[in-house]
């Protein structure tokens, strides 16, 4: 069976996650938003390069592994779509989707202290800078 992505690989797991042709394109674009220029394309490269990004409260460690766990969610999803429904959406409309549900979660957040990153975060993912002492800690 060939990718139902590109339609041009045969489909499993090393291909679908970051080398079809579909979701590299989608996570060129997904890295620059989230910081993760130093990630690869490969799938156990990707899988190190999260896993030793130091997990904190800093707004980038939250960024980057929200918008890992939406890609992985979302390119199975979009297969699963593509197979059992016969249904598709381009890469531009997939990005948004994982946009829109990394930006919704960040409005969330309750930002302790706001620092340049974080304003930098906020510009680029369009989130409000709601200011708390309680809820979720970032600083």
């Amino acid at each position: 069976m060939s990718c139902p992505l590109c339609n041009s690989c045969k489909d499993s797991h090393t291909h679908l996650f970051f080398a079809c042709a579909y979701l590299r394109r989608l996570w060129e674009r997904l890295k620059e938003v989230a910081k993760l220029d130093d990630v690869s394309y490969v799938w156990g490269e990707v899988i190190s390069g999260i896993v030793n990004k130091s997990a904190s409260n800093r707004i980038w460690s939250i960024i980057q592994r929200l918008v890992f766990g939406a890609v992985v969610y979302f390119i199975w999803q979009e297969r699963n779509f593509r197979v059992v429904q016969l249904s598709s959406r381009v890469v531009k409309g997939l990005f948004y989707v994982i946009f829109d549900t990394v930006r919704l979660r960040l409005m969330g957040l309750k930002i302790i202290k706001v620092s340049p990153n974080v304003r930098e975060a906020a510009l680029i993912w369009n989130f409000p800078l709601n200011l708390s002492s309680e809820g979720s800690k970032l600083i």
